[in-house]
């Protein structure tokens, strides 16, 4: 890469002297000479700086499918890990024949399948992607959605990104606003309000929290923008805060 780069420092030298050469040069012989000179040095320079950018781009797209790959497989590990939680509790049952705590805990597994199956089918790949990687990458603040029916927020006539780009957005003004000592965490839930004329999306925060920063942050994201959505509803109290967004449909 160093070499390609002194080369194409060499070549734009020789544009300089050969444009120098036109400007002084008497003679037509002279200045084709020169115009020669600039062209080929020219072509020269730009097929290295093509094929650097595309060496760049080449490298740039393997770095994201490398990510892509750990992301998957962290999703897939915290997944797994769930599981074998759930298969551990319930052979503990098993072994000290509490059996009427299986059907119960049965019946909380069962739930969790269907709100996992609600969200793999909510329509947005990119939004899906993101919740599930929340789980993964924060350390500090759960993220629990709450899905009891299924719901293709894709199929909604809503503007393209606007309810990804909104859950992001309340996702960060919580996790810039929440304090925690070491070792604990808070919990965030979402909740999906469909409704015949707009969808509603339920935030629900516990933990501790600065409650004037995220009051003042609030405010300021999510003041009325147009028709695009409405700040519904906020409630603060301590170690919790509720946040309630509506989205009209665009029909």
């Amino acid at each position: 890469m160093k070499r390609a780069r002194g080369t194409q420092v060499y070549l734009l030298a020789l544009v300089l002297v050969g444009l120098t050469g036109m400007l002084i040069g008497q003679s037509w012989m002279v200045r084709c000479a020169f115009l020669c000179v600039i062209l080929a040095s020219g072509y020269m320079y730009w097929n290295l700086e093509a094929r650097r950018l595309g060496e760049a781009s080449v490298s740039k797209l393997s770095q994201e499918r490398r990510d892509a790959h750990h992301e998957l497989i962290a999703v897939v590990n915290r997944l797994r890990h769930d599981w074998m939680n759930d298969a551990q509790i319930l052979f503990g049952y098993i072994q000290m024949k509490k059996f009427d705590n299986l059907r119960p805990y049965m019946e909380k597994i069962k739930l969790t399948m269907q709100q996992e199956s609600n969200l793999s089918k909510l329509g947005i790949p990119s939004l899906i992607a993101y919740l599930l990687q929340f789980r993964v990458k924060s350390k500090t603040l759960e993220l629990h959605v709450d899905i009891e029916q299924e719901i293709n927020l894709g199929q909604l006539p809503l503007p393209d990104g606007l309810i990804e780009s909104l859950i992001r957005q309340v996702v960060a003004c919580v996790q810039e606003s929440i304090t925690f000592e070491d070792g604990e965490s808070g919990t965030l839930s979402l909740e999906f309000d469909l409704q015949e004329d707009s969808l509603l999306l339920d935030f629900v925060y516990q933990g501790p929290y600065e409650r004037e920063r995220l009051e003042q942050s609030v405010a300021t994201q999510f003041a009325s923008e147009g028709n695009q959505y409405l700040l519904e509803n906020e409630d603060w109290h301590e170690e919790e805060a509720s946040i309630t967004l509506r989205l009209p449909f665009h029909i």
